[in-house]
C-alpha cells in the first residue's frame, strides 16, 4: 500500500503527456503510484509511457482497448492500492504539492474527500477558478458539495469510502463525472475544502468548448441527468438537486445545443424540466444566479428562440 494513488486515463495525448507526467514525477511526496491507463492510444503516448516508467518506478502503465475515459479510470481504480485516490487528465498537469497538502489534510483530520480550487488554462494563460465562491479553507457540508464541480480531478478520495459505496464512472456516456461525483454525498463524506488551486485545466482544442463541430453525445445530457436525479431525488437534497440539473440542463446544456441550432434537444430539455423540475423558477440556487442567467434559462425553457436570437443581435450590438 502507499498514500495515494494518482489515476490517469491516456488516449491520444502525447502533446501534452510529458508535462503532465513531469508534474507527477516531481510531487513532494515520495510514497505514490502513478497509474497511467492507455485507452486505446494510437500515437507515442505509450511509448511516453515507457521512458517516463524507466526512470521512476512508481509509475504503472495499463494497456487495454479504447473503452473510454470512464472505463480507464474504473479499471485503474481496481487496481490501485493507494489509502487514497486522485484523478487527473492526461492533458492537465498538476502542483507538485498537490499530495503533500491533500494528504496532509486527509490524514491528520480523517476526511473521505479534499476539494480544492483549480487553474482553467487557454491558450498558455492560466485563470484562477475558485470553486466556492463564499467559503473559507475548512470542513464543508454534503450541500456545500454539490457546487465544488463534478469534475473528479480537484479532489481526492479515500479509497476505502470508494470501495465501501460502489463507486464507479458510469461508462460508455459523455458527462459521466457529472453522473458519478455528486452522488457521493448520499453516503454522507467528511469532507475538507482547501482554498487554493493544484490542478491546471488546460482547455484543448479538442475541448468541448472549444470544438466547432456538433458532437451527438452532448445528448448524453440526458443520460447523465436522469443518473444523477434517480440516485438522489429521495434524500435531503431536492432543492440542491433541483438548483444543479436546472443550472446545467436550462442553461450550459441548452446554450450549447442553441450553438449548434440543435433546437429539438432543447425541447427535450423543456420537456425533462418540466416532467422533473416545474418549479425551478422558484428555486433559491437558481434565484441567486446572474439576471443574464436566468432570464435566458426562461426563454429556453419556454423555447422562445426568437427572442433569444434577437438578445444576442443587441448583445453583438454593444460590443
Amino acid at each position: 500500500m502507499c498514500k495515494i494513488s494518482i489515476i490517469i486515463p491516456v488516449y491520444n495525448s502525447s502533446k501534452y503527456l510529458k508535462k503532465c507526467l513531469d508534474s507527477l514525477v516531481n510531487q513532494t511526496v515520495d510514497d505514490i503510484e502513478i497509474i497511467m491507463v492507455n485507452d486505446g492510444s494510437t500515437d507515442n503516448s505509450e511509448k511516453i509511457i515507457k521512458e517516463y516508467q524507466k526512470q521512476d518506478k512508481r509509475i504503472k502503465l495499463i494497456n487495454k482497448q479504447n473503452g473510454g475515459q470512464a472505463s480507464a479510470r474504473n479499471l485503474g481504480l481496481k487496481q490501485a492500492k493507494g489509502e487514497y485516490i486522485s484523478f487527473i487528465d492526461s492533458d492537465d498537469y498538476v502542483d507538485i504539492n498537490l499530495c503533500k497538502d491533500t494528504l496532509k489534510k486527509a490524514t491528520n483530520e480523517n476526511y473521505d474527500i479534499v476539494v480544492f480550487d483549480y487553474y482553467i488554462v487557454v491558450d498558455s494563460e492560466e485563470k484562477y477558478n475558485k470553486v466556492l465562491k463564499n467559503n473559507k479553507t475548512g470542513k464543508i457540508s454534503q450541500k456545500d458539495f454539490f457546487w465544488a464541480g463534478a469534475c473528479p480531478w480537484n479532489k481526492i478520495y479515500r479509497k476505502k469510502f470508494l470501495i465501501e459505496n460502489n463507486f464507479s464512472f458510469p461508462e460508455g456516456i459523455m458527462y459521466e463525472d457529472y453522473a458519478a461525483i455528486i452522488p457521493l454525498i448520499r453516503y454522507n463524506p467528511n469532507i475538507y475544502y482547501l482554498n487554493k488551486p493544484y490542478v491546471y485545466y488546460v482547455f484543448t482544442d479538442d475541448s468541448t468548448m472549444r470544438t466547432s463541430e456538433y458532437r451527438t453525445r452532448y445528448e448524453d445530457i440526458f443520460k447523465a441527468n436522469e443518473i444523477l436525479v434517480n440516485a438522489l431525488k429521495d434524500t435531503n437534497y431536492k432543492e440542491e438537486l433541483e438548483g444543479l440539473v436546472s443550472y446545467h440542463m436550462l442553461y450550459l446544456g441548452s446554450l450549447n445545443f442553441y450553438k449548434y441550432k440543435k433546437f429539438e434537444q432543447i425541447n427535450k430539455i423543456s420537456d425533462f424540466m418540466k416532467k422533473n423540475f416545474p418549479n425551478w423558477q422558484k428555486n433559491k440556487y437558481v434565484l441567486e444566479l446572474s439576471k443574464k442567467e436566468q432570464i435566458l434559462m426562461k426563454f429556453f425553457y419556454l423555447k422562445k428562440y426568437k427572442i433569444i436570437k434577437l438578445i444576442q443581435s443587441i448583445k453583438r450590438c454593444f460590443k
